[in-house]
């Protein structure tokens, strides 16, 4: 069951187009973090800066991608949370929960034709990839981009 530490230290990796969209930097409170998902030295900074056990890590799309293979490479965080991950190069999942206490994936199940499931399919769409490696695999039904608020909804308040 997913359980958010007290105190946690909580690191968002925006998406590709989320300096545009927003989808995920619009829930980042002010004792947040934010990077994009190509910042992944100052995302190594912070995830060193504070301990594993306070770390909450929360991705979408790119930027799943991008935390989700930080935890693989041995960046230890308390909760990971990828929504709807999205990447060509490979991640070795199977490594991912041994660096992290849970992993939640968050799949978005609405497969209509729209420009932002268009995005993650050319973006390389992980789709069900994470099921069996994930602590939960949890799929709404939403697309791409409508997936990130319905996902952080169902979320402990940050």
């Amino acid at each position: 069951m997913l359980k958010i530490p007290n105190e946690p230290h909580v690191v968002w990796v925006g998406g590709a187009l989320d300096a545009q969209t927003r989808l995920l930097a619009r829930h980042v409170q002010a004792h947040h973090h934010y990077v994009q998902w190509y910042e992944q030295q100052q995302l190594r900074q912070l995830l060193q800066r504070y301990p594993a056990e306070q770390l909450v890590l929360i991705g979408h799309s790119y930027g799943a991608s991008t935390a989700a293979k930080l935890v693989a490479k041995g960046h230890s965080v308390q909760v990971l949370i990828t929504i709807d991950p999205v990447g060509w190069q490979p991640v070795a999942l199977h490594r991912i929960p041994q660096h992290c206490h849970y992993w939640l994936n968050v799949l978005a199940a609405d497969t209509k034709a729209n420009f932002a499931n268009w995005v993650a399919r050319a973006g390389g769409w992980w789709q069900h990839a994470p099921r069996q490696f994930a602590h939960q695999h949890l799929e709404i039904h939403a697309d791409h981009a409508l997936v990130v608020s319905k996902a952080l909804a169902q979320l402990p308040r940050l």
